[in-house]
């Protein structure tokens, strides 16, 4: 097969590497606009569990990242002048070009042609460039590739609110720090960690106001440098912050394509799709994505088969990690709501924000801050009826199991998402559908709310329908339809036309937990 690849990032690279090793016949050629030595950014993180996969599939290539990396155990919550330590948490660290250089190396041993400063602008350059076999778009975030043919793709960017700054420092932190830090211009956040004996990644985002009150739209280069040095010197010890030469806030895109292909051209890694670097799973993802690719031309004839059934196993995979990224920026987006919370209560939100890790997971880890946490949760008042410790099973995508009866005195049992304001149970739904007619006429129902991440825990209620409110309903909705559908507004197509939302609100006179092992 003749190959292009334009970009020469994680994604590329690897995959003309697993391409290579595969048949070594195949001519491949990487493109990539700067040089081998420059790179966007300070260092990536890769989890043990990254490092376990990579294990399996390239043993040589995972030697020689562990050989370059830092690894720690903690992830560390700056707040409040509180430093609070949650082990069990296995990360490694690695400078980016350090990384594309071990790549860079096991390419020119194979055979792969690299050809850097090549910048490829125009849709007749990637259409010449498509005169192959395959063509993979793996040219990062503002792909060229999807630009020109986005109409086959349909791509959905979304620019999310906070801006972010990638910087350095010669301040070495000890495991993955979450710093949170507020000055008279509003809140930061910073993400740090170290990725060699001497250097560490300083991310800093901030919500738009924050922004504009600081006045970084008229700052220079060294000046947002040493006003971001000032606002974290208690964390970086009076050391600097570092640019590279590059000082750009940036708004991070969140990106998703509805086709991943077109013909015998193929997206990869951020060009196809992005997961917020708060999780770590950017890196991840791309080389994932080459892992499942490549072995998918020995299995079909034709390229287009090959790159269909790439979508087909692919996508569910990638949509659960883009889901838990967003679960986390919004968490981070709207921090400001929890920081009224005492510092392990807020840890604790903090490490399950993006609601891929459990409380289980963490008691594993670090049983001592779990106590801790389990300490400040029995001495909180309860939240009306419901208990204390089953609170976050709405923050959850917990579905909930609504019984109602109908008219012939037999149960109805639907799937409803759920919401609790502290006194009530809240079920959202529309005017005239069949449990809206029974709770219209008998009102009373049990739910069981189900948490997601253990079978074995579930809230069980019954009650009498109290209200019935059409005023607010499409609010409510919203805010649900950002817990459950990772978006911001509950989508118009999954709407009737015409249809009136209806909010119920259900007394709780019975209330039953069930969490026989333990969360």
């Amino acid at each position: 097969m003749k190959i292009n690849i334009l970009g020469g990032g994680p994604a590329g690279l690897f995959l003309s590497i697993l391409m290579k090793e595969a048949n070594h016949g195949d001519e491949i050629t990487v493109i990539e606009r700067d040089g081998p030595n420059d790179t966007f950014g300070w260092g990536i993180v890769f989890s043990a569990e990254t490092f376990d996969f990579l294990e399996d599939v390239q043993p040589a290539i995972l030697s020689d990242i562990k050989s370059a990396s830092e690894t720690w155990d903690n992830v560390v919550v700056g707040y409040r002048d509180e430093t609070i330590l949650v082990s069990g948490n296995r990360f490694s660290g690695i400078a980016r070009l350090t990384f594309l250089n071990i790549l860079h190396e096991h390419c020119r041993r194979l055979g792969v042609e690299l050809k850097f400063h090549t910048n490829v602008e125009t849709p007749e350059r990637i259409a010449e460039l498509a005169d192959c076999d395959l063509l993979v778009g793996a040219d990062g975030a503002n792909s060229t590739v999807r630009q020109t043919y986005a109409e086959f793709f349909c791509p959905s960017v979304d620019l999310r609110r906070n801006r972010y700054i990638w910087l350095g420092t010669n301040k070495v932190f000890d495991g993955l720090n979450m710093l949170f830090r507020e000055n008279e211009a509003g809140l930061f956040i910073a993400h740090a960690y170290r990725f060699s004996k001497t250097t560490s990644t300083f991310i800093v985002e901030c919500p738009p106001e924050t922004w504009w009150r600081a006045g970084f739209s008229t700052m220079s280069d060294d000046e947002t440098c040493a006003y971001l040095a000032a606002v974290w010197r208690k964390e970086l010890d009076g050391q600097p912050l570092r640019s590279n030469n590059f000082v750009r806030w940036l708004n991070f895109p969140l990106i998703q394509n509805k086709r991943w292909s077109h013909r015998n051209i193929v997206l990869l890694g951020d060009a196809l799709h992005t997961a917020h670097f708060s999780i770590g799973s950017g890196t991840k993802l791309a080389l994932e994505d080459a892992i499942a690719l490549a072995p998918l031309f020995r299995e079909h004839r034709r390229v287009e088969d090959a790159l269909s059934h790439f979508q087909r196993v692919r996508q569910p995979v990638v949509e659960k990690f883009q889901a838990a990224a967003y679960n986390s920026l919004t968490w981070l987006e709207k921090v400001e709501a929890e920081m009224a919370l005492p510092a392990v209560p807020f840890a604790y939100r903090l490490m399950t924000r993006s609601q891929r890790v459990s409380y289980r997971r963490i008691q594993q880890g670090d049983p001592g801050f779990v106590r801790r946490y389990d300490r400040w949760r029995d001495e909180q008042p309860p939240v009306g009826a419901i208990p204390a410790g089953f609170m976050d099973l709405f923050q959850k995508k917990s579905i909930g199991h609504l019984a109602s009866l109908m008219s012939d005195g037999k149960p109805h049992v639907t799937s409803v998402w759920v919401d609790y304001d502290g006194e009530y149970l809240l079920i959202n739904s529309a005017k005239g559908r069949q449990k809206d007619l029974n709770m219209e006429k008998r009102r009373h129902v049990a739910v069981e709310i189900d948490d997601p991440d253990n079978v074995n825990r579930f809230l069980s209620v019954r009650g009498e329908v109290v209200d019935v409110v059409e005023r607010g309903a499409d609010e409510h909705l919203d805010k649900l339809a950002l817990r459950y559908l990772n978006r911001d507004r509950y989508p118009q197509s999954m709407r009737y036309p015409g249809e009136v939302r209806r909010v119920y609100k259900i007394r709780l006179d019975h209330v039953f937990v069930w969490d026989p092992f333990g969360s």
